[in-house]
């Protein structure tokens, strides 16, 4: 039987919730029919060792830095991917510059996205084609991918609520227009893409990321777990990119009022991200005088020792789209505490698999305290939790018929 011939087109192998579940996806994947290849913008990331060796690692040897471009690096990168090489281009930026500059919210996001899909636009194709081109990574590979790639069939993902933080969906509905399919993550996910641009209601799948609970469980008795082993109180755990998105500066005042009560309790954050947020906690931390009670242990290939040990585990985004922490510790039978981001409800079935706070930080202070202090509580969800039978494997069939 001839295989399909299919392009993932990724952006590194760090340790996050879209590299995780795109592994999940592959340990399902039937290689006997598939004959993929992983384009990376940049060669790096914790898990690229646990890529199967089935797929076919290439590289964006030169460009690869774009799909990393930010605000603070925004005119390095321009300058050493394009002005070296042509300094006329200067004269192309500067009018980008000058919107971004000019701009807040959603005008300077939108300005900023044209920005890249212009630049973008200077990258070489992919010489190769290929039956079925996946964007897995999120909006800037499908861009990529719609653009630069020649495919029979194009399949986008989409791990995010697409209303929040709002985009601009002059650019969105054309690119999702040039995919045969969007994938959305949650139906609340699927719902609100739906409602936003009904126009693409038609090419849009619900397919949920993929867990596999047996492995989990097998690297949760490896590994290593809280340096901090004299500890007795509480142990909090928090996993994800560090950057305003996930809400760890709301929590900081919510430490000093645990402290306040009397609760011997520590925040700890496994996941690496944005310094010049990290910085901004530590100063908060100081500012509250709780500077000790938030421990970053860095990025890990095997996070779930840390997640087996914890008491709580705690998700206090300001947006998600479908965390694949959440369902993680529900795997491993956790207290869980959710912020209300779009498919909380959904993944904590409104309040029976996990207590949902407002998005503030008096709402993670009343649902964190609500856990600390109710231990019926917290049996009765770990029990609840054991009963249900995690592992939706069958979700992959799902994307054999997309590929068809």
């Amino acid at each position: 039987m001839k295989k399909t011939k299919m392009l993932v087109c990724g952006i590194t192998m760090n340790c996050a919730g879209t590299e995780k579940s795109f592994l999940s996806f592959l340990s399902c994947l039937d290689f006997d029919r598939f004959d993929v290849t992983l384009l990376l913008a940049k060669r790096e990331g914790l898990l690229l060792d646990q890529v199967p060796k089935q797929v076919k690692i290439e590289i964006m040897e030169k460009y690869g830095d774009m799909f990393l471009l930010s605000g603070k690096n925004a005119i390095k990168t321009l300058l050493n991917c394009f002005v070296k090489e042509n300094p006329l281009t200067l004269f192309e930026i500067f009018p980008y510059f000058l919107k971004t500059l000019f701009s807040k919210g959603e005008k300077r996001s939108s300005a900023a996205t044209w920005m890249w899909i212009h630049f973008m636009q200077k990258m070489p194709a992919v010489k190769e084609p290929y039956d079925i081109a996946v964007a897995y990574w999120g909006d800037r590979t499908m861009f990529y991918m719609c653009d630069k790639v020649n495919a029979k069939k194009k399949i986008a993902w989409l791990h995010f609520d697409y209303s929040n933080p709002p985009r601009d969906d002059s650019i969105y509905l054309g690119y999702f227009k040039k995919c045969d399919n969007v994938v959305t993550v949650s139906k609340l996910v699927d719902d609100s893409l739906k409602n936003k641009l009904p126009e693409i209601a038609d090419r849009t799948v619900m397919m949920e990321n993929i867990t596999n609970p047996k492995q989990i469980w097998d690297l949760a008795l490896i590994g290593d777990t809280f340096p901090d082993t004299h500890f007795t109180g509480k142990r909090i755990l928090t996993i994800g990119r560090i950057s305003e998105q996930k809400g760890l500066d709301m929590v900081v005042p919510v430490l000093r009022r645990l402290r306040n009560d009397g609760f011997d309790v520590r925040w700890y954050v496994l996941g690496d991200g944005e310094e010049d947020y990290k910085q901004y906690i530590a100063d908060l931390l100081l500012k509250e005088g709780v500077p000790d009670m938030m421990i970053f242990l860095g990025t890990t290939q095997n996070p779930y020792s840390y997640l087996r040990d914890c008491h709580i585990y705690a998700q206090p985004s300001r947006h998600e789209g479908k965390p694949i922490s959440v369902e993680e510790a529900k795997i491993m039978y956790k207290p869980i505490l959710a912020s209300h981001y779009l498919s909380a409800p959904e993944q904590l079935e409104g309040g029976a698999l996990g207590v949902i706070c407002d998005i503030s930080s008096d709402g993670i202070y009343d649902g964190i305290k609500k856990l600390l202090t109710d231990e019926s509580l917290c049996d009765t969800l770990s029990e609840t939790l054991s009963a249900r039978k995690f592992g939706n494997s069958e979700e992959i069939e799902k994307f054999y018929r997309m590929a068809q």
